[in-house]
C-alpha cells in the first residue's frame, strides 16, 4: 500500500489509515557522482493525484527536491532518497494546503547510507475546514553511514476547528558515529501576529493570509518554472481569501 509504514504502533496510532483509489505515477530519479540535481514536483489537480518518487544519490552528489501541493483532490505523495554514496546530500523542502474535505497521506523516507551524508527535511503546511493529514518523515542512518547528520522538521499551522492532523516523525539509526533530530510543531497561528496586522488595518482573514504566505513563500520562490510557482501562489491566495 502506498506509503503504508509495515509496524504493528503505527496501525493502532491510525497513522495508516488514509488510502488512495487514483492510479499511481511513479518516478525513478539517478543522481550521478558528483552531479548537483534541482527537482520539483508541484500538484495544483482538481483531482485525486497519488506519486511514488524514488530518489538515489551517488558518491559526493546532492538532490534539491521541492514538493508543493495546493490541489483540489486527494493527495497521496511517497517520496524515498537514497544517499548512496560517501559525501552526499539531499535537502528536502515542501509545502501542503489542506481545505475542504481533502485527505492528504504523506510518507518522506531519506536513507543515508553512506559516510558523512547530510539530510535535511523541512515541511510546511496549513490544515482548515474538515481536511485529513497523515504526514510520516523518517531519517534512516544505515549502518556504515559514519559521520553523517540529519535534520527533519515538519511545522502545522491549524486555522480551523474539525480538521484532523496526524504527524509522525521517526529516526531510525543503526550506526552509533551519526548526530540525528527530529521536530514536530502544530498550533494556531499566533494571536499577537494577527492583531498586530489587524492593528495596521487589515482584516483577520487578510492577516491569517499574510502569515501563511510567509511560511511558504520561501519553498515556493525556490521553484524554478515560473508558471507552476505563479500558479502555487494565486491558488494559495484565491482560498485562503
Amino acid at each position: 500500500m502506498l506509503g503504508e509504514i509495515p509496524l504493528r504502533t503505527w496501525r493502532w496510532l491510525g497513522v495508516n489509515d488514509l488510502k488512495t483509489s487514483a492510479q499511481v505515477e511513479e518516478q525513478l530519479i539517478d543522481v550521478a557522482d558528483g552531479e548537483t540535481k534541482k527537482l520539483s514536483a508541484v500538484n495544483l489537480s482538481d483531482s485525486d493525484v497519488a506519486r511514488r518518487i524514488r530518489i538515489s544519490v551517488g558518491k559526493g552528489a546532492r538532490v534539491e527536491f521541492i514538493s508543493a501541493d495546493l490541489g483540489r483532490g486527494d493527495y497521496s505523495a511517497d517520496v524515498e532518497i537514497d544517499l548512496l554514496g560517501d559525501d552526499s546530500a539531499a535537502d528536502f523542502e515542501a509545502v501542503y494546503f489542506g481545505d475542504g474535505k481533502r485527505r492528504l497521506d504523506f510518507n518522506y523516507v531519506i536513507r543515508q547510507h553512506g559516510k558523512r551524508t547530510s539530510a535535511t527535511m523541512n515541511v510546511r503546511g496549513a490544515l482548515t475546514d474538515k481536511s485529513d493529514k497523515i504526514f510520516r518523515g523518517t531519517l534512516d542512518f544505515q549502518r556504515g553511514a559514519k559521520g553523517s547528520t540529519g535534520r527533519e522538521l515538519e511545522e502545522v499551522i491549524i486555522l480551523s476547528e474539525g480538521t484532523r492532523n496526524r504527524s509522525v516523525p521517526l529516526m531510525l539509526a543503526a550506526e552509533d558515529e551519526v548526530d540525528g533530530h527530529h521536530a514536530v510543531s502544530v498550533g494556531r497561528l499566533d494571536e499577537e501576529k494577527i492583531f498586530y496586522l489587524m492593528s495596521r488595518g487589515l482584516d483577520k482573514s487578510e492577516a491569517q493570509r499574510l502569515i501563511v504566505e510567509a511560511a511558504f513563500n520561501p519553498v515556493i520562490e525556490k521553484i524554478t518554472d515560473d508558471n507552476l510557482r505563479g500558479g502555487l501562489l494565486e491558488s494559495l491566495q484565491r482560498r485562503l481569501g
